[in-house]
């Protein structure tokens, strides 16, 4: 027998995928998921984790053998109100294992991808990249370089100073990628 959370509410499992003649399976807006073993007696049911996500078991119609199912996809089909045109389920903290109702959010791909660039791991692996390595601050300095009649210094050496490939820097000189910086 499971221990109820304050406020938990549960719902039984609404899918056209999903046959619920052979297996009840209730969802709570906490996340967690329970199946019924006798009538009116439920079991917590076993999760796996795929990819960093919850996920469980359920029976398809048609089919013998079990399927998985997102937690956090059945809490949202549950529970929330799925917009037009809305594919997908966010976690608005970003951690994949916070379940609950309040952290779901159904959106479309381009909001995911916005949500995404916003990720903390990601943000930690990759880092926060601008459109532009130049700014033009940057470009007059290295245009001020590049024509001073004394310079000594190799291009090589110039474009690794600015985190640029040298024929980046033999554009720059000849006008056909950022003209429009006078020095």
């Amino acid at each position: 027998m499971m221990k109820a959370f304050r406020n938990e509410e549960w719902k039984l499992l609404t899918d056209e995928k999903y046959d619920a003649e052979k297996e009840k399976i209730l969802i709570s807006n906490y996340g967690r998921v329970k199946r019924e073993i006798a009538t009116n007696d439920f079991k917590e049911k076993k999760l796996t984790t795929i990819n960093s996500f919850n996920t469980f078991s359920y029976p398809k119609k048609g089919k013998k053998s079990p399927s998985a199912f997102y937690v956090h996809k059945a809490v949202a089909a549950v529970f929330l109100k799925k917009p037009e045109g809305a594919k997908f389920v966010i976690h608005k903290d970003h951690d994949l294992t916070n379940n609950h109702v309040s952290n779901l959010q159904w959106v479309t791909q381009k909001e995911l991808t916005m949500h995404q660039l916003k990720n903390p791991k990601r943000i930690a692996k990759f880092g926060i990249k601008p459109a532009a390595k130049l700014s033009e601050a940057k470009v007059r300095v290295i245009k001020k370089k590049l024509l001073d009649p004394n310079r000594r210094t190799r291009l090589r050496i110039i474009a690794n100073q600015f985190g640029i490939t040298t024929t980046q820097l033999y554009r720059i000189k000849s006008g056909e990628n950022w003209g429009e910086i006078k020095v």
